[in-house]
């Protein structure tokens, strides 16, 4: 019987809450900042669809995230960006294509960027 006690691990870094804006950089990665939505999202009852690389998926321009809520049956389809990010000329052809669609279905379409925060937080109520 090992008789070693479990300690929490210490954090280095003051751990930020996910829903204040200004608990985050606005220089941070594409990848942290699809985290941190992600993350949101899945906290409040979303399911989520995060394409592992735009750039090799099946389609070329593809959003970063696909998002559904079937309780408020809300579709989104969010591509993310550093906040100095510019969107590819495929990203903005698929971008505009599911605008058309959205217009009959009611699917909603973002693009974020770190300084959108506080946006994407009343989205994803």
């Amino acid at each position: 019987m090992s008789s070693r006690k479990s300690t929490p691990r210490k954090m280095s870094k003051k751990t930020p809450n996910i829903m204040n804006s200004l608990d985050f950089k606005i220089d941070e990665t594409e990848a942290d900042f699809q985290h941190r939505v992600a993350s949101l999202a899945r906290l409040r009852g979303w399911s989520v669809y995060a394409v592992p690389d735009s750039r090799r998926a099946s389609m070329s321009g593809y959003p970063d995230l696909t998002m559904f809520h079937p309780r408020q049956r809300r579709l989104i389809f969010a591509e993310l960006k550093r906040e100095k990010g510019k969107l590819s000329p495929a990203q903005v052809d698929v971008l505009d294509k599911l605008r058309e669609v959205k217009r009959n279905v009611g699917i909603e379409v973002y693009v974020w960027r770190p300084s959108d925060w506080d946006n994407v937080v009343i989205t994803l109520q």
